[in-house]
């Protein structure tokens, strides 16, 4: 089994949105500087040796901009793309194709991991959810209740939808899924375990920056459930001390910058 990782390119926002208390006016600091933080969309492509090709995230949809509303834009834009960061490219640069691909793990369903599901419309591949989150995606679109970070033209019954209901899940042979809430009802961080470089664990938004890992620094404005978060934070802790795995975060530009010198892990 091999995996490589994709580059989706970059978005840029308050830091506010990440970590607890970033930017909090004091007595002794009335006025803090506003931080703005460069985020990196990426996803996994998997080789299995049974299965093919297997992604984790997807990134945005490729004409993003025209599908994502101004507000989010001007709140959360994408400040670093071209062509080469879009999902057909990132899996021709593997070797591949979208017509290779046998199954889709969305971590969750925010426009920036999940709105690249757009290149698989009117296709049969299998796109696996967590239940809850798949529940909340269409309630948030349907009654506009967390419209925005969910986005219509992708939460669509013509994907072929298939909901992971464990809370650990050994989906494939070496790749596990845990159920990890916080930032969205139904998250899911993925275990891969590789034979050469060992496990990796892939925490998508669980956690944005190694310091909301690390240092456990919760996420600031777009937390959903700061003691379901916390709980995640001790799941993935216990999987990464078992199994002495590589962390990657979902939006560090330092660690994804670390981990992609090597074209693939197997």
């Amino acid at each position: 089994m091999r995996l490589h990782l994709m580059d989706f390119g970059e978005l840029t926002a308050d830091q506010g949105w990440f970590v607890e208390g970033a930017g909090t006016s004091t007595l002794s600091n009335p006025t803090p500087e506003t931080v703005r933080r460069k985020l990196k969309m990426m996803g996994v492509l998997i080789e299995h040796p049974e299965h093919g090709v297997i992604l984790y995230e997807v990134g945005p949809a490729p004409n993003f901009r025209e599908l994502w509303p101004e507000l989010v834009f001007d709140i959360f834009p994408i400040t670093a793309y071209t062509d080469e960061n879009r999902l057909d490219k990132q899996l021709e640069k593997a070797g591949h194709t979208l017509q290779d691909v046998s199954a889709i793990i969305i971590g969750h369903m925010h426009l920036d991991h999940a709105g690249g599901l757009e290149l698989f419309r009117g296709t049969d591949v299998p796109v696996y959810v967590h239940e809850l989150e798949l529940k909340y995606a269409f309630y948030a679109v349907a009654t506009k209740q967390d419209f925005g970070a969910y986005l219509p033209h992708y939460i669509d019954p013509a994907f072929n939808w298939k909901a992971v209901h464990e809370p650990v899940f050994e989906l494939f042979d070496g790749i596990t899924l845990y159920h990890t809430p916080g930032h969205t009802p139904g998250l899911m961080a993925m275990k891969v375990d590789l034979k050469n470089a060992g496990p990796f664990v892939f925490t998508s938004d669980t956690f944005f920056f190694k310091e909301n890992y690390q240092d456990e620094r919760a996420p600031g404005w777009l937390i959903r459930d700061m003691s379901a978060w916390w709980a995640s934070l001790r799941k993935i802790q216990n999987v990464v001390a078992r199994s002495n795995a590589h962390v990657i975060f979902g939006h560090d530009p330092e660690v994804f910058a670390e981990y992609t010198q090597q074209d693939y892990y197997d």
